[in-house]
């Protein structure tokens, strides 16, 4: 059986805080401060690293549904991934993309009927997963058929579920967010640092 947690982490993917008060920790885009960050960029630049994941018996193979007639991913993390996805589903992959506050689907026709597999590449608070499956309900005007799971490398939300549609996952690690004046990393000395910025700092 493979071990993802370790894939992960060789591919300078997944970082977990030690614990030192000499090490910084993470500063996330929402403003709040995490023990740990996963960079799935530096899985899915990995076209052999993705084919292992969507095919391995133990990875996401058994949780991919059958019938998909397309995977839509959001722009820009889970484009490569839906890609991915497609061709070992066999089907169609396209993307939503930022408009304003929400994500549209406007390069992609999808037929009334036809069946969506939504993916991620990392779930964290869910609200760009809802803009998804939103932007597709607006471009095919409900019409579509959305899957009843999202398919995602990695769930760090805490959820299982978004909108009624399980999440399936290859990874849950456990990683904790706190609020700046809560959080314990910082009383003990810790600096935060922006993650993909710092990436060579925290991983060292």
């Amino acid at each position: 059986m493979s071990d993802w947690n370790k894939e992960f982490v060789n591919a300078g993917a997944l970082w977990l805080h030690d614990g030192s008060a000499a090490r910084p920790h993470a500063l996330l885009t929402s403003g709040l401060h995490s023990d740990g960050f996963v960079n799935c960029t530096m899985v899915t630049q990995k076209p052999s690293l993705l084919r292992k994941i969507l095919n391995e018996p133990d990875g996401l193979s058994p949780k991919l549904p059958i019938g998909a007639d397309w995977v839509i991913g959001s722009a820009l993390g889970a484009v490569t991934f839906a890609y991915a996805v497609a061709e070992r589903l066999s089907c169609r992959a396209g993307f939503t993309e930022k408009d304003g506050d929400t994500m549209r689907l406007a390069r992609f026709e999808i037929q009334p009927g036809q069946k969506v597999l939504v993916v991620e590449d990392v779930i964290s608070t869910g609200g760009s997963t809802l803009k998804t499956l939103e932007g597709i309900k607006a471009a095919t005007g409900g019409k579509a058929t959305i899957l009843p799971s999202i398919v995602c490398l990695v769930n760090r939300s805490g959820k299982d579920e978004l909108d009624g549609k399980k999440i399936r996952a290859l990874l849950t690690p456990a990683i904790n967010t706190w609020k700046p004046e809560d959080c314990p990393l910082c009383k003990q000395g810790s600096e935060p640092v922006r993650p993909k910025s710092h990436w060579k700092q925290l991983t060292a």
